[in-house]
């Protein structure tokens, strides 16, 4: 963004954008984990990133900002990871941000936790793996 003419953002908060970027990264890449141990087909790995990632990701509050939806969608959307994920992000560049941006990190940590933990058990146990 710096060589974008007339576009003068500087992050504020690097460690945040590292933080929030790898924490976004690595459930990403535990779901995508999970995804391709579980599916027996292409369309199952789709169905996945059709039904569960793109919607969780386009309802996160990256398009908008969570203030301007009612108290029942706001509630909804706090219970949304990636949320999250993009408000740690916007914090890291803008210094605003829509959730506390210390429960999302570790909230973040504890579900990669947890994810990390499925993986590795499911890896090592085999299940659905072939030899």
């Amino acid at each position: 963004m710096l060589l974008w003419p007339g576009v003068h953002v500087t992050p504020s908060h690097p460690l945040a954008i590292f933080w929030f970027g790898l924490m976004g990264s690595m459930m990403l890449a535990f779901l995508g984990l999970l995804t391709s141990i579980w599916a027996e087909k292409f369309d199952h790995a789709a169905a996945v990133t059709s039904f569960v990632v793109a919607p969780l990701s386009l309802l996160s509050g990256t398009f908008y900002s969570i203030e301007s939806l009612s108290p029942v969608f706001r509630a909804i959307s706090h219970a949304n990871p990636f949320f999250y994920v993009i408000s740690g992000f916007r914090y890291g560049f803008l210094e605003v941000a829509d959730s506390p941006v210390t429960f999302g990190g570790v909230l973040l940590l504890a579900i990669n936790l947890a994810l990390g933990t499925l993986c590795y058990l499911l890896i090592g146990k085999g299940w659905k793996l072939k030899s």
